[in-house]
């Protein structure tokens, strides 16, 4: 798993004058129809930027013109030098100026996919027309009728016809989950106005938030910055699935380097299986189609999170210690607990209602069902609980992608876990890594806050797509994840890594404005490592996380002088 993976947005003004550009003499309306587009250039715009994340690997695929060269690509082979491939950025929007005038009949775009190279059909595609480039008039959303599923190399073509629509302008939208290869959009229609054509009126804008996810905000239930703990099965280190009263203090309350707990630290908490590890049975608790994990291994997991002396046990303690030495008898800790993937591949889940049948999660009402039950135990073990220092919040969707390309009804089951989360009083969040499938339309598939993971920690993207990632995020209204790689303590390559999303989050103001989730490795965790380290380099992590936390950061950059947030624009 690749982890730590709608529309371009358009003003709508008053309508613009036909006149200035109605110059050229009626057609006869009974001329066959020509592509109005065919060796016309064209430009090319990503939703959110890719310059310093996907460009590289998508110029290798650049074919200038191919879009409209009319030469049609191979059926069974994008590397053909007719297709032109484009890489995440959420969607693509293709915009052709006529030079004139015309009368459009009809649109079409022609793709291609190859599941076992990442390359899928659009889930959607937007046909729009303007009269000035500025006020667009949408006139056909046309959805895949193959599905994403299907492991064969196929084309498809995406067309929209019975038009009669006067226009300059052409644009084409089109959704980008990984790679999307294309080869020729063509416009049909007659060259000027014919007197039947009406002229294209323009619809609703498109607005994105344009604003992080406000840190404390409803939608991510009151948290500010929640620092994810790895727990669970641990075959290797079973201890490292047991997080005690100990290793969590230094999360719940900053510790100074004399031992001193001086203040709150983190305000939430993820619990979460370990993603290399799995689950008893071998299988995976994220989306995993040869080794799903099955009933026995959810059941594990919750049993080991709510452990009396460790995991939400000891967090319980820890924050009544914490509380009683700051003396803020009020507060509580927030807690969020991860929903395993309920795989398609568990075609024998096993028997949640006791009834002597199986689940079978290739069918859709299984899945709910196992979605339910498991929400469900976990209210009920919370509840038995009675933790006195302990908030359930909400849910957090394990699986860091929305899996079109696993199952057609993964939209609709997102939703119904969201919906049914949310008649208990609780939220449902997502982190999903950079660019994943589904994170442009993350509110709609159901997630109440959703905080995107930069990867920068782990890919070889240069420093400033952490800029661009937060470019992303506060278009799309999302929170911004801070991910620590496990070698921190260890190579001062990735603790210098580690310092950028913070210096970032200065300069790019999502220190303050957003919603944070704090990423490191498991069992006790490398925060807790940092905090106990004698090194003055490691320690140093964690005490400017803690001003980090509190607001009060300054760009810091390890082995030079300290400079201003100015320099990382």
């Amino acid at each position: 798993m690749t982890s730590r993976l709608a529309r371009t947005n358009i003003l709508v003004g008053a309508l613009f004058s036909l006149s200035a550009f109605a110059t050229s003499s009626a057609p006869a309306s009974s001329a066959a129809p020509v592509d109005l587009v065919c060796h016309e250039p064209y430009t090319v715009t990503s939703l959110v930027p890719i310059r310093y994340s996907f460009a590289a690997s998508e110029r290798k695929y650049y074919r200038a013109g191919a879009l409209t060269d009319g030469k049609k690509g191979s059926s069974a082979n994008y590397k053909d030098g007719r297709w032109q491939g484009f890489n995440h950025g959420g969607n693509r929007s293709v915009v052709i100026d006529m030079g004139r005038v015309n009368t459009v009949k009809g649109m079409q775009e022609r793709f291609f996919q190859d599941c076992g190279d990442g390359i899928y059909f659009p889930r959607e595609v937007d046909f729009a027309l303007s009269l000035n480039g500025k006020d667009w008039s949408f006139v056909g959303k046309v959805s895949s009728k193959r599905s994403l599923t299907i492991r064969k190399i196929e084309t498809q073509t995406y067309k929209v016809s019975g038009l009669d629509y006067r226009a300059r302008y052409v644009m084409m939208t089109f959704t980008v989950d990984v790679w999307v290869f294309a080869d020729e959009f063509q416009v049909f229609g007659s060259k000027g106005v014919e007197a039947s054509a009406k002229a294209p009126k323009p619809g609703p804008s498109i607005a994105y938030p344009d604003a992080y996810l406000r840190p404390g905000s409803p939608e991510v239930g009151g948290i500010r910055n929640m620092v994810l703990i790895y727990n669970g099965y641990y075959p290797s280190d079973p201890a490292s699935g047991k997080n005690t009263v100990n290793q969590l203090t230094p999360y719940v309350g900053y510790k100074t380097r004399s031992g001193k707990i001086e203040d709150f630290m983190f305000d939430g908490f993820l619990f979460l299986p370990f993603v290399a590890a799995g689950a008893p049975s071998g299988g995976k608790y994220y989306c995993s189609t040869p080794h799903p994990a099955v009933m026995s291994d959810w059941l594990y997991y919750i049993n080991n999170t709510f452990d009396e002396s460790n995991n939400l046990g000891a967090l319980n303690i820890a924050t009544g210690n914490v509380k009683r030495i700051l003396n803020d008898t009020g507060y509580k800790a927030k807690v969020e607990i991860a929903i395993p993937y309920p795989s398609p591949a568990a075609t024998n889940f096993g028997d949640i209602h006791g009834d002597g049948k199986s689940e079978n999660l290739s069918l859709l009402p299984d899945r709910e069902a196992v979605i339910r039950w498991y929400v469900n135990q976990v209210m009920k073990r919370w509840n038995a609980a009675k933790y006195t220092n302990l908030k359930l919040v909400g849910f957090y969707w394990y699986e860091e992608a929305a899996d079109f390309s696993v199952d057609d009804s993964e939209a609709q089951m997102l939703r119904y876990a969201g919906d049914y989360i949310r008649s208990l009083g609780k939220v449902l969040d997502w982190i999903p890594y950079y660019q994943a499938p589904g994170f442009v339309e993350w509110h709609s598939l159901g997630f109440d806050g959703a905080i995107m993971q930069p990867n920068y920690a782990f890919d070889k993207f240069p420093e400033k797509e952490l800029g661009e990632a937060a470019a992303a995020s506060r278009k799309l209204g999302m929170g911004v994840e801070l991910e620590i790689h496990w070698d921190a303590t260890r190579d001062p390559i990735y603790r210098e890594k580690y310092y950028a999303y913070l210096n970032y989050g200065v300069s790019t103001d999502y220190m303050k404005a957003a919603v944070h989730a704090f990423y490191q490795n498991g069992g006790p965790g490398t925060f807790y490592n940092c905090c106990e380290s004698s090194n003055p380099a490691i320690r140093e992590i964690y005490d400017q996380t803690y001003k980090f936390i509190k607001g009060t950061y300054v760009p810091y950059f390890p082995g030079r002088e300290r400079a201003t947030s100015r320099e990382l624009k």
